[in-house]
């Protein structure tokens, strides 16, 4: 296990979305626009018409992928994750009526009626990430 720790936080940025605000792509316009560098998401709520993710379908050294697309309403239980160096890594669930669904938030996830996101930056961490020798992007000092 390698530890960081950061000096603080900085500022909190509350995201309200409407229907049809892309879920990824606003919350990456806010990190660029106000030139965030680590945060981390403390709350999220919502619907969503669509949902964009890929999960994890294999064991081995490499991770494999499966891409999913699912586009019925469904609502936002959770979205999980950290902005590092400016670039988000966020995982999500996901529910409808018959099924929960996990997996790391893609482009294209579309609000049904709102969404409401809460990034609060961190200071002092100094972070990025660095594909390891089995292609697997891990947390390194800057």
């Amino acid at each position: 296990m390698i530890r960081y720790k950061g000096q603080g936080t900085g500022r909190v940025f509350v995201l309200g979305l409407k229907r049809g605000d892309l879920l990824l792509e606003s919350i990456m316009e806010t990190i660029r626009e106000e030139n965030i560098k680590e945060a981390i998401i403390t709350s999220a709520i919502g619907s969503l018409q669509k949902v964009v993710l890929h999960r994890v379908v294999g064991t081995g050294r490499e991770p494999e992928d499966e891409f999913v697309t699912l586009e019925h309403p469904m609502e936002l239980a959770s979205l999980q994750g950290l902005v590092v160096d400016g670039q988000p890594h966020f995982h999500m669930v996901v529910s409808d009526v018959e099924a929960a669904y996990t997996g790391h938030l893609e482009n294209g996830t579309t609000v049904l009626y709102l969404a409401e996101i809460t990034l609060m930056e961190v200071e002092g961490l100094g972070l990025a990430r660095r594909k390891n020798e089995d292609n697997i992007a891990t947390l390194v000092a800057r």
